[in-house]
């Protein structure tokens, strides 16, 4: 926080760009229903034209918003990260000799390099793809709900399936992403010895020992590696299906909702889009979330 207090006016102008990028969003589904349910049902070509001109612009709040807001978090982001780099070389110039036997150069080049893009990569990644998703999920949600309150209770009934499907894997990832931390600093500490000393190591024949703690070292870390791997497998491929099951339920009871008269049919049509977003953007921020321990970690 102390290094996003400089860039406040940058933070709320982005902020207000994505708000304005969900909301063109979020209204183009429900007018595509109104079009199709008022407009060509009745032949009505003037509302049909009226209408398709509100659809036009809530498009281009969506596009412009996307795309000014993938700037200005980018923006943002890098900006951070520059004033994080400059303040880390600051403090490494006042640090003894002393400090840097303790820290360890491994350690130093560690957090100057990978820590820091992976904070700034947990930016940009939280702005665009984390932070949207409470107000997409909540507003999705209402306007389902004001079409039909079967489709919205069904709709909220599905995201909060998903919500704690995303939870369990998050919960469960956390702890190994903060392990991998420790073991990119022992692989470059372990590098770094070998590619000084490899004279030394020539000089007394320990080529095989020096093997074997390469191996040691690579190998727990792509063992966690594979384990996170496999986390990110379960949820990409059950997040799919959980799609999938809440597009069959949402034509499902649309349809037999249809049938009863409670709804009309292009109404079907909106409330499968905002399943389809809400849904589309918990995934992507599922996998944000999962990095984020990681950020943590390196901030720390």
């Amino acid at each position: 926080m102390r290094f996003l207090k400089p860039y406040r006016g940058l933070v709320a102008v982005t902020l207000l760009v994505l708000l304005v990028d969900n909301v063109g969003t979020l209204l183009v589904p429900t007018m595509l229903a109104n079009m199709v349910n008022t407009g060509i049902t009745t032949g009505d070509v003037d509302y049909i034209l009226r209408n398709g001109l509100y659809m036009f612009i809530a498009t281009s709040m969506a596009s412009g918003g996307t795309v000014l807001g993938c700037y200005l978090s980018a923006r943002l982001a890098a900006n951070v990260a520059c004033d994080i780099r400059n303040a880390v070389y600051d403090k490494s110039l006042k640090l003894a000799a002393s400090d840097f036997e303790r820290f360890g150069t491994g350690s130093m080049i560690t957090r100057s390099l990978n820590d820091i893009n992976v904070i700034q990569q947990a930016i940009l990644q939280t702005i665009q793809l984390v932070l949207p998703v409470p107000f997409l999920a909540v507003a999705g949600i209402i306007f389902a709900w004001f079409i039909d309150p079967a489709m919205g209770t069904l709709l909220g009934v599905v995201v909060a399936i998903v919500l704690v499907a995303a939870v369990f894997t998050v919960a469960n990832a956390a702890p190994i992403f903060m392990r991998l931390q420790g073991f990119i600093d022992r692989m470059n500490v372990v590098l770094r010895e070998n590619i000084v000393g490899v004279r030394v190591i020539r000089a007394f024949n320990k080529e095989r020992h020096e093997e074997r703690r390469l191996d040691e070292v690579f190998s727990e870390y792509a063992a966690n590696a594979i384990k996170v791997n496999h986390l990110f497998v379960g949820l990409d491929s059950s997040s799919f299906f959980l799609m999938n099951i809440a597009e069959v339920a949402v034509l499902w009871v649309g349809g037999n909702r249809v049938g009863a008269h409670a709804m009309q049919i292009a109404s079907i049509s909106a409330v499968l889009e905002y399943a389809i977003l809400i849904l589309f953007f918990v995934m992507m921020a599922q996998m944000v979330v999962l990095t984020l321990p990681r950020a943590a970690a390196c901030l720390s």
